[in-house]
């Protein structure tokens, strides 16, 4: 039996079709190995969407070829697909297949054992359709996430994601529904809606199909007990759609946000098409509609010429609005973007001097979130085991709790006591009846 190992990087919707591919090669007869053991073909699930996220992918793929100097070695994913012209050298790979090729992984996998390299690829800016081979047995864990779309159609004048993962796709809701009906069958509880731009979701269809409308329908099935979005253009979350997912009884409290700028002026340079008033305005409505919601965000600091007033606009901002987390990304020019040949005047120096400033006024927010909820009483589905009397989970507002109990605490919702704080885990015990 042939064995094949998986590296995955980058984002959740890489991970769900890794799983996908996987599930499809087990299927077909092959052993799915860990990548650190020795296998006959390795597959590296790659990134693209900085600099660091590229060097990452070509460490893996050497990596992949130092474990068996025989194996054949596989490179997918968005670096792929930045790649696959043949504009840039590479070594260490065998086969570079795209973003749309994962879906024929068995039938790609075979030809190259037989030594067919000359694989047809898709032009991914011309597929138009959304059509990927589903996982739908039961799902493996206490939490599952579902892809309900791919690409993106907003050319952010940094982003690479629309030249390697096309355009908006969408994926039809029954399919959708007939996946999460299957999935939830047995240990899963939360449901978790990925998508490289979920907020479009449904735009392409024609059919008046919405993100709010999928997620009122994962509702009315009776084995779901939580769903999770993932991150949102705030532009989608208007009062009309805020106020719609405030009556969905099982949506989690927590909203993550794609902001990446809160000054008004880097914004514009972005091609965001919003403003920091408009965000402000955004997180009000959701506050308005929703009880204390953990509103997280993404933020790039060091944008081709942001000056130190921007900076600040962006800090103090962030400051204001009382983000509980922000996920901070150094700029990375990207080739191809419209950035791309834009010259800046910010140094690595002045990014990462940025990038820590903004680090530190995000574990302070994060702690002041996490003080509040001492003392409640909260319900947590757990989903790890890290000794035999500990384990964790996530409220529903995605708040990680350490929790002390047996086996009888793992994958059901419990609630928690909340008592102290250790880093950025609340400690809770098990509220008595």
């Amino acid at each position: 039996m042939k064995k094949v190992a998986f590296c995955t990087l980058g984002c959740k919707v890489n991970q769900y079709e890794t799983e996908l591919m996987e599930k499809q090669l087990e299927k077909a007869g092959y052993t799915v190995v860990d990548f650190e053991n020795i296998a006959d073909i390795y597959v590296i699930n790659s990134c693209t969407v900085t600099n660091l996220a590229s060097r990452k992918s070509r460490q893996m793929l050497s990596r992949a070829k130092r474990k068996n100097p025989y194996g054949k070695v596989i490179l997918s994913g968005c670096y792929s697909e930045e790649i696959k012209s043949g504009s840039e050298k590479i070594n260490n790979v065998d086969l570079i297949i795209g973003n749309e090729e994962k879906k024929d992984i068995v039938d790609i996998i075979e030809k190259l054992e037989k030594g067919k390299v000359n694989i047809k690829l898709k032009d991914i800016s011309k597929v138009n359709k959304y059509v990927q081979k589903e996982r739908l047995d039961k799902g493996k864990n206490v939490r599952e996430s579902i892809k309900i779309e791919d690409g993106c159609n907003n050319f952010c004048s940094y982003c690479i994601i629309p030249y390697t993962r096309g355009r908006i796709r969408s994926r039809k809701m029954e399919d959708i529904l007939k996946e999460v009906r299957e999935i939830t069958k047995t240990s899963v509880k939360e449901i978790v809606l990925v998508g490289i731009e979920i907020a479009s979701y449904g735009q392409d269809l024609g059919s008046g199909e919405s993100l709010a409308s999928l997620v009122e329908k994962i509702n009315e099935i009776d084995t779901v007990r939580r769903i999770r979005l993932g991150s949102i253009d705030p532009r989608w979350l208007t009062e009309e759609n805020i106020a719609r997912l405030s009556k969905v009884e099982k949506l989690c409290n927590h909203f993550h946000i794609s902001v990446q700028s809160l000054s008004s002026s880097v914004l514009k340079r972005m091609n965001r098409k919003y403003t920091q008033e408009f965000v402000k305005e955004r997180i009000e409505k959701i506050r308005k509609y929703f009880s204390n919601p953990l509103i997280t965000c993404d933020i790039i600091v060091g944008f081709v010429n942001e000056t130190d007033e921007e900076f600040r606009d962006t800090y103090e901002a962030a400051k204001e609005i009382g983000f509980s987390d922000m996920h901070i990304f150094k700029y990375s020019r990207r080739k191809g973007t419209a950035a791309y040949n834009l010259e800046s005047t910010v140094t690595e120096e002045k990014k990462l001097e940025r990038s820590k400033k903004l680090e530190e006024l995000s574990i302070e927010m994060k702690q002041d979130y996490l003080k509040k909820e001492l003392g409640k009483t909260v319900k947590v589905l757990i989903d790890e085991r890290k000794a035999p009397s500990k384990f964790y989970g996530y409220t529903s507002n995605y708040l990680k709790v350490e929790v002390r109990g047996d086996d009888i605490l793992w994958g059901e919702i419990q609630d928690l006591e909340l008592t102290s704080i250790e880093g950025n885990t609340l400690i809770g015990r098990v509220k008595q009846k």
